[in-house]
């Protein structure tokens, strides 16, 4: 059984409830911080069936954090990582656990109505427990609490969606290439040249931003299998961030009016 409304129970008592095996592990594989650092054409799938072999070490090494800290009863600082630092990855168990904290009051206002928004960004991608909770959940409200919450859900689905995250991951990495590059994201950076990279090691420039622009290149064929873009282009010199991010905000404030 779900826990209700007044049931604060324990984190154990909670894996229980929602009969999951290994449920932490399975939404850090559904992660989209894991998705977007690896190799997209054997991983990504529809938005219902993300997948992917590996989570990245360091978000690893956070849910880890957070987990402990709320095993030992740090709720307002959990509360802090999962809602400002995992949530905006699109950990969707991190989401989960941002409504099960608002349901509960636990390092955070007791709030139904942020309770039941998280819990629906949770249930994004289809997954069963996330979507039984977010329904069961949603049925102890009346019409105008449920009203509320929905209004919320869909500003927090413009910043927090899949689509939004990949949207964000994307145009940071093009900033980055085109601080050295200039307008196109092919320019060339000389070989000579040494940057720390992301995993704190020194890599040619070349290398460096060759692997930025991979990145890039790998998260534009994710969103394009996420948002059904069959006519996205995904080379990366011939992108147009404007003209994207205009195409993937118009997709996602569609699906929301015809909710």
């Amino acid at each position: 059984m779900l826990p209700d409304s007044n049931n604060h129970g324990s984190r154990k008592e909670l894996k229980s409830d929602i009969t999951v095996t290994n449920l932490r592990t399975a939404c850090r594989i559904l992660s989209i911080a894991a998705l977007i650092c690896l190799s997209v054409a054997s991983h990504a799938q529809r938005s219902s069936e993300l997948s992917a072999d590996l989570p990245i070490t360091s978000t690893l090494a956070v849910q880890d954090k957070v987990e402990k800290l709320f095993d030992a009863g740090h709720y307002e600082r959990a509360y802090f990582i999962y809602r400002n630092e995992l949530s905006p990855l699109g950990d969707k168990y991190a989401q989960y656990m941002v409504g099960f904290m608002y349901q509960s009051g636990l390092g955070v206002d007791e709030d139904a109505i942020s309770a039941g928004a998280w819990y629906q960004l949770s249930a994004e991608r289809g997954t069963r427990e996330f979507v039984a909770v977010r329904d069961r959940y949603l049925q102890t409200m009346d019409e105008e609490d449920v009203a509320r919450s929905r209004a919320l859900h869909k500003e927090l689905r413009l910043k927090y969606c899949d689509l939004a995250v990949l949207l964000s991951s994307i145009k940071r990495d093009v900033r980055e290439l085109r601080n050295i590059s200039g307008s196109r994201l092919g320019g060339q950076v000389s070989p000579m040249v040494t940057i720390r990279n992301r995993s704190n090691q020194f890599v040619s420039g070349s290398d460096y931003y060759g692997s930025i622009r991979e990145d890039v290149e790998r998260r534009l064929t994710l969103l394009k299998e996420v948002g059904d873009f069959e006519d996205i282009d995904v080379d990366a010199d011939r992108l147009n961030i404007g003209a994207l991010e205009e195409r993937v905000l118009q997709h996602i404030e569609t699906e929301i009016e015809v909710e």
